[in-house]
């Protein structure tokens, strides 16, 4: 006997009304981090522009600049889920292990770290690196679907 799921009840009038509100709130609230990360994306430019003027570090340089990098692309993750309101576990990856490498390079003695914190880095880019693999891997069958049965998205 084959187990069939259970029908989706409609939601009531309140319901609806209190998800609606919750989206709402929840895109306000999107929209303020997105707004802040690009403003503190200005900020860290600035500093980036100081360290290069003012004697040139490249070790400063290195860390505002990969901060930069990890700024703006959690921006667009925010902005995609304004749009969207669905992100790519693959764009989440990718920002992990940008986040982590930026640690790993700005980082001058890796013996202050301890080894325990270089094993839980090692174990989330393995566990990150696993994510964007499969998130390839799944896109890659989608669109080989799409193109032999010839479909529009």
């Amino acid at each position: 006997m084959a187990i069939l799921p259970k029908p989706r009840r409609e939601p009531t009038p309140l319901e609806s009304t209190a998800l609606k509100w919750m989206n709402f709130s929840f895109d306000i609230v999107v929209i303020v981090m997105a707004l802040l990360t690009m403003a503190y994306v200005i900020y860290a430019m600035y500093n980036l522009i100081a360290i290069i003027y003012h004697g040139f570090d490249v070790e400063e340089a290195l860390h505002e600049f990969l901060l930069v990098i990890i700024l703006l692309e959690l921006f667009e993750l925010l902005t995609l889920y304004i749009k969207e309101h669905h992100v790519s576990m693959r764009r989440v990856a990718e920002l992990g292990v940008v986040a982590i490498v930026r640690k790993l390079v700005i980082t001058v003695d890796y013996r202050k770290l301890g080894w325990e914190v270089m094993i839980g880095m090692a174990a989330l880019i393995f566990a990150l690196g696993w994510i964007y693999v499969q998130e390839r891997r799944r896109v890659s069958e989608e669109e080989k679907f799409i193109v032999e049965h010839g479909l529009n998205r």
